[in-house]
């Protein structure tokens, strides 16, 4: 299907196929990987027994991709529907997310969106927009749209992650500072 400017969808070059990140994107539960956060000007939220773990590294597609979403939440908080238009959505990252109990994850973001499918257990997501938690459990799927945000687990959960439009040389996950919601 060809696309131009005026459907909203945007298309991008593939990425080279030796694209790969040597240990960069292999996230864990310390501050330690979204930087130092004794400097005062970097106060980033600190995860507390909650860990990404990369599975697959970056893998471009080999036809050309263009991601358009429409977020519309079932709780009906939100009345206008989130739209998420990935600038480049040629790379995928496949990673596998752990809570433990009473895990929280810190105020993070991605730098493109993600697609959630829980396996085990329950977490609480809440984004920086509105405020709202919302509880995601064992079998449900959902949409990460690359907006601040953390997911929290009283009991521990699991899920598979897959992490579309992240620039190559970036992980998958970045800490930010405290949201007061």
């Amino acid at each position: 299907m060809a696309t131009n400017a005026d459907d909203g969808v945007r298309r991008r070059a593939i990425l080279k196929a030796g694209v790969t990140a040597a240990g960069a994107f292999a996230v864990s539960g310390s501050a330690s990987a979204a930087g130092d956060t004794d400097d005062e000007t970097n106060n980033v939220d600190e995860p507390d027994g909650f860990e990404v773990t990369v599975l697959g590294e970056h893998a471009p597609f080999v036809d050309d991709v263009a991601a358009t979403f429409e977020l519309t939440y079932a709780d009906g908080e939100t009345d206008e529907p989130t739209v998420v238009e990935l600038e480049d959505a040629s790379t995928v990252v496949v990673a596998e997310a752990t809570w433990e109990a009473g895990a929280r994850s810190g105020w993070h973001r991605h730098p493109g969106m993600s697609v959630v499918h829980m396996v085990e257990g329950e977490i609480e997501h809440t984004m920086e927009d509105d405020c709202v938690p919302r509880t995601y459990a064992a079998g449900d799927a959902w949409i990460d749209p690359g907006h601040v945000h953390r997911a929290d687990s009283e009991d521990g959960a699991f899920a598979y992650v897959t992490f579309l439009g992240i620039p190559e040389d970036e992980p998958p996950t970045e800490w930010v500072e405290p949201v007061d919601c």
